[in-house]
């Protein structure tokens, strides 16, 4: 997969998450600290792109703190 195809699933998840929160992602963004996504909608969020991506994110697990955008993609993209 690509980083763009990554954002692509990104935005997509965080869209079925929280309506419009897809549209004003950068790679910047940090989804916890800029106050995109809350504790549950986080939990909601990597189930929704494991959904897509059609497996188990390994790399987000219950210690996972980094849910910066251009992190999330370089998981997405290996």
């Amino acid at each position: 997969m690509t980083g763009e195809d990554a954002l692509v699933m990104i935005r997509a998840a965080l869209t079925k998450v929280s309506p419009g929160a897809g549209d004003v992602i950068t790679f910047e963004t940090d989804l916890v600290e800029d106050g995109v996504l809350d504790s549950l909608d986080l939990m909601n969020f990597v189930f929704q792109l494991e959904q897509m991506r059609g497996t188990r994110i390994d790399a987000i697990d219950e210690t996972f703190d980094d849910f910066r955008v251009a992190r999330l993609v370089a998981i997405l993209s290996d």
